[in-house]
């Protein structure tokens, strides 16, 4: 934040809505926060349950155990993600087969996904879970992969972590499928500054998950453990963060949706983006734009550096990461056009009118 004067996505802590939230519980047990938490994710979800854990990646790992993802099971994957997509299938020994993205959305493209499974399948290993992600807040093709998913029967992970707002066909992403999850660090729309959650409409699936995050203790009156267990629950101070956020959630959406819009007003004749497509809304967590080559991306990185304007490459394709290299891909080589001219420009809503000015006479040369 000190070396920017206009950061990539910032959120300030809302120091009177946290301390109003705090002094409404000063007489309370502090755990129901975390419930309160809980059941606020699902009013903005529509789902029946949530799971309250200290991160996105946290919130993978126990939904792939859910889906009893075990060693040496497949899991097909979006290659065009952050890496903690991706480290939970390895921390369960599972194996990672990387599907390429779609070039209008940038998400998972349903045909190259159906290439795997048949791939998978000619070999004898069919796969034992998709894991789509809703890249940047925009969301995947879910009627596609859901039609695919069911023919095959096998489940879907909604790996929503930037997506919290986001609707396809009018609900909400990562309440889509039989699991889905958010991530609420740092740099989100709505922040816990650290934290996740898990979504479903299966209790059993509740039971466990709780259960394993709270270190598999049994509900014993001494401690007793029947397996191994996670320290993933998430704090009651988080929680405390994001209740103080819901309120503005709509209002924050909006913001972003305002900044994509101001760039895509004066810079659609130099760059592209993520395209929202019928009946999909975007948060529009992070505005991030292509440029035609990669000279000019790499130009308009410099400038803007040197403004001190804070900008990021896009996603590095995990099939192109050395510690998945062993690993197979399903690709048609977009998600590496993506990243060699892809960039993430400021998108946070708090930006003002002068700054967007600013930006994007900079992109526009």
């Amino acid at each position: 934040m000190k070396d920017f004067s206009i950061p990539l996505s910032y959120t300030p802590i809302p120091t009177g809505q946290l301390l109003s939230v705090l002094n409404s519980y000063s007489n309370r047990n502090h755990n129901e926060l975390i419930t309160d938490f809980e059941n606020k994710i699902c009013q903005v979800t529509g789902a029946k349950y949530a799971v309250a854990l200290n991160s996105g990646t946290a919130a993978i790992h126990l939904g792939l155990k859910a889906l009893k993802v075990q060693t040496d099971d497949i899991v097909l994957v979006s290659t065009f993600t952050y890496v903690a997509s991706v480290n939970p299938i390895r921390y369960l020994g599972a194996i990672p087969f990387f599907i390429d993205s779609c070039s209008d959305d940038w998400n998972m493209d349903p045909v190259l996904l159906e290439e795997a499974i048949e791939q998978c399948t000619r070999i004898g290993k069919k796969p034992k879970a998709i894991l789509v992600v809703h890249t940047y807040g925009m969301p995947a093709k879910m009627k596609e992969i859901k039609r695919i998913a069911d023919h095959h029967q096998i489940p879907v992970l909604e790996d929503a972590a930037e997506a919290i707002g986001s609707t396809y066909e009018g609900q909400s992403v990562g309440a889509l499928t039989e699991i889905g999850i958010f991530s609420f660090n740092n740099n989100k729309i709505l922040t816990t500054y650290g934290g996740g959650v898990l979504v479903t409409d299966n209790q059993g699936i509740v039971e466990k998950v709780n259960l394993w995050a709270g270190q598999s203790r049994d509900n014993l009156p001494f401690y007793e453990h029947r397996e191994i267990g996670f320290n993933y629950k998430m704090s009651p101070l988080n929680a405390a963060a994001g209740l103080a956020q819901f309120d503005l959630l709509p209002e924050k959406i909006a913001g972003r949706r305002k900044v994509f819009s101001h760039y895509s007003k004066y810079l659609s004749e130099k760059v592209g983006w993520q395209m929202e497509g019928p009946n999909r809304f975007s948060n529009r967590w992070i505005t991030a734009i292509r440029f035609r080559d990669s000279s000019e991306l790499a130009r308009v990185q410099e400038l803007l550096a040197l403004k001190r304007i804070e900008t990021r490459p896009v996603w590095k394709p995990m099939h192109l990461q050395p510690v998945f290299s062993e690993f197979q891909s399903c690709v048609s080589g977009s998600s590496q056009e993506l990243f060699e001219t892809g960039l993430c420009l400021p998108s946070g809503e708090y930006l003002s009118e002068s700054q967007l000015n600013e930006i994007s006479a900079v992109i526009s040369g």
